[in-house]
């Protein structure tokens, strides 16, 4: 019994701290898309102030280009990470052209480009500090490795639990 109060009280702190750290600390978000034949795939691999990682792959039901799925990995990243009530982020992507829209460098021309632009920034100033930096793909490896694994996933292939009959 007292082995059971002592993890109930260990995981309280450790929620409470997390809850604590969450929005004063600095995140960092590594994003990335994949687009191929086999489909659309999106990879974040979120990294908190401590170190701990949590990375999500992402299979969408939908064709896109390269840059759409670049902004569709961004918007997914944001959503998480407001979510979780992180209010100071650093956003990595390999994506030139992603970071220099989202730094206004860069402006965005076709209209659906756009769009992506503009949802994009309106999720960016939900947050109390907010920076995006283009980095090398050799420095986003596991965010591109987690995005080919979602572009590789069939949402056919799980519609259903297979037969245990032999």
């Amino acid at each position: 019994m007292t082995k059971c109060l002592n993890l109930e009280s260990d995981l309280a702190k450790e929620v409470n701290e997390l809850e604590n750290n969450t929005s004063d600390q600095e995140w960092t978000l590594f994003t990335d898309g994949a687009s191929n034949v086999r489909g659309t795939g999106l990879g974040l691999v979120l990294k908190s102030p401590q170190g701990d990682i949590i990375a999500q792959a992402v299979s969408c039901e939908f064709k896109a280009t390269n840059n759409e799925a670049e902004y569709e990995a961004l918007i997914a990243g944001l959503k998480v990470i407001l979510d979780l009530g992180v209010q100071n982020l650093k956003v990595k992507t390999d994506s030139l052209l992603i970071a220099n829209q989202i730094k206004g460098i860069y402006t965005a021309k076709d209209e659906k480009m756009i769009l992506y632009l503009e949802y994009a920034k309106k999720l960016c100033a939900k947050f109390h500090s907010f920076d995006i930096e283009q980095i090398p793909r050799d420095l986003n490896t596991q965010a591109d490795a987690v995005a080919r694994l979602g572009s590789n996933f069939t949402p056919a292939i799980f519609d259903k639990v297979p037969s245990l009959n032999r």
